[in-house]
C-alpha cells in the first residue's frame, strides 16, 4: 500500500476521494492504470486522467453525477456502450471513465472484440499490450487520505526499471501488429528497447505478416500518433523502413528514405502537422503528379498548385525534390488580381470573353513579375 504515491491538487483529491466514496457504496473497485501508473513510476508528468471501474462505467458515472450534483461541477460529455466507456468533465478536469474488460483478436490485425465488461481487474490487465502498461493502481481511503495499491501481475514495475518492452504472451504481435509501431514510439520517447525475446517475435511475424484481419485505418491512426511530435516523427519513419515494420500492412515499401529530411522540413515550411506529412508520404504518395518542367512560368505554377492544400504541396515538395511547391507557398498563393470585373466595365469594357481574357492577362502580369529568388 502507497499513501502517497501520487501527488494531486486538492480540488483533484476531491474528485478521487468522492469517487472512492462511490465505489465502496456501489461494491466496485476504481483504478489508476496503464500510462498513468507507467509515466508516476518513470517520474513523467501524467497529462491524461483516466480511471477503470471494476463494473460498469457508464452506470458507476451517471450515477456518481446524480449523487454528487451538489458538490462537483460534472458534466457527462459522451458515453461508448459498446466498450462501457465515459469521457466527463469535472470541475474543468478532463476525465476518462472506462469498465474492465475482457477481448479477444478473431482473426490477425484486426479490432478486438469485446467479450465482457465488468471483470476482475487481473483478466483487464491481461489484455493490454506490454507488462510496462499492465499496472494498476487501485484508490482506496484511510482516515480521509487516498492510498494506492498497486497491482502489477507481470513485473511491469521491473521492465520500467530496465527500461524494456515485454509483451505478455508470444501471440501478442500476431493479434495487434500495430503493437511493434507502439513500441516504437516508447523507445523514441522513452529511451526503452524491445526484449531479446520480443525482438524475436517481431522477426518471426514480420517475415510471415498475416493481415487477414488488419485494420488499416488502426495502422494509421497508429502512425498519426507516433509522427506527432516533429522531432521523432523522422526517425520514426527512417525506423520503419531499416527495421522493415512497413510489412505489418505492404510487402514492399512505396515510400522512400531519401524523403525523411525533405518531409521533416515540410512540417515547418508548409505550416503543417508532422503526423499529416509523415502519414500522408506513407499511403499517399500515389497522388503526387509529376513536377512541372523547369521553365515554367509562375502563371503556370499558380495554376498548377492552386487546388493544392498545404499538406499536397508539402508532400510534391519532399517525394519530388520539388521548390516550385515551395515557391508558390511563399510567393503566390495569396497573391490576388490588383483589378476586378467591376473596375474593367467601368473603364470600357464589355461583359463576356474579352473581359475575362483582360482580367487573365492582367493577373498573368502581376504573377510573371515575382522574383524567384
Amino acid at each position: 500500500m502507497l499513501k502517497k504515491m501520487f501527488n494531486f491538487s486538492k480540488e483533484l483529491e476531491v474528485v478521487f476521494k468522492a469517487v472512492v466514496k462511490h465505489a465502496n457504496h456501489s461494491g466496485v473497485c476504481a483504478y489508476f492504470v496503464g500510462g498513468m501508473v507507467r509515466d508516476f513510476l518513470m517520474g513523467i508528468e501524467i497529462k491524461d486522467t483516466d480511471l477503470l471501474i471494476e463494473g460498469s462505467a457508464i452506470d458507476f458515472i451517471e450515477k456518481f453525477a446524480v449523487k454528487y450534483k451538489d458538490k462537483l461541477d460534472i458534466k457527462i460529455k459522451s458515453i461508448h456502450k459498446s466498450f462501457d466507456t465515459a469521457k466527463t468533465l469535472i470541475n474543468n478536469t478532463e476525465i476518462d471513465f472506462a469498465s474492465t474488460r475482457e477481448e479477444n483478436y478473431p482473426f490477425s490485425g484486426c479490432l478486438p472484440v469485446v467479450e465482457k465488461t465488468g471483470c476482475p481487474i487481473k483478466n483487464d490487465l491481461k489484455r493490454r499490450d506490454f507488462t510496462v502498461n499492465a499496472i494498476a493502481a487501485m484508490l482506496s481511503i484511510a482516515n480521509d487520505t487516498l492510498n494506492y495499491e498497486i497491482i502489477d501481475p507481470y513485473n511491469g514495475a521491473e521492465d520500467i526499471k530496465k527500461n524494456i518492452l515485454t509483451v505478455l504472451h508470444n501471440k501478442s504481435y500476431i493479434d495487434d501488429p500495430t503493437r511493434i509501431l507502439r513500441g516504437l514510439d516508447f523507445i523514441l520517447r522513452f529511451g526503452f528497447d524491445f526484449s531479446p525475446d520480443d525482438k524475436k517475435l517481431i522477426e518471426e511475424y514480420l517475415q510471415k505478416p498475416d493481415r487477414e484481419g488488419l485494420s488499416l485505418d488502426r495502422v494509421k491512426l497508429t502512425l498519426k500518433k507516433l509522427f506527432s511530435d516533429p522531432l521523432r516523427a523522422k526517425e520514426a519513419y527512417e525506423q520503419i523502413l531499416e527495421n522493415k515494420y512497413y510489412k505489418i500492412w505492404e510487402d514492399e515499401p512505396s515510400f522512400k528514405k531519401d524523403w525523411a529530411q525533405r518531409l521533416y522540413e515540410a512540417a515547418a515550411l508548409f505550416e503543417t502537422p508532422s503526423s499529416e506529412i509523415f502519414s500522408g508520404a506513407i499511403f499517399e504518395n500515389s497522388k503526387v503528379h509529376k513536377p512541372l518542367s523547369s521553365n515554367a512560368s509562375n502563371y503556370e505554377i499558380y495554376n498548377f498548385y492552386k487546388t493544392f492544400s498545404n499538406k499536397d504541396l508539402a508532400l510534391h515538395y519532399a517525394i519530388l525534390n520539388d521548390s516550385t511547391a515551395l515557391f508558390y507557398f511563399k510567393k503566390l498563393k495569396n497573391v490576388k488580381p490588383d483589378i476586378t470585373g467591376d473596375d474593367l466595365i467601368k473603364q470600357g469594357f464589355a461583359q463576356g470573353k474579352e473581359l475575362g481574357c483582360e482580367l487573365s492577362r492582367r493577373f498573368k502580369e502581376k504573377l510573371n513579375l515575382i522574383k524567384r529568388n
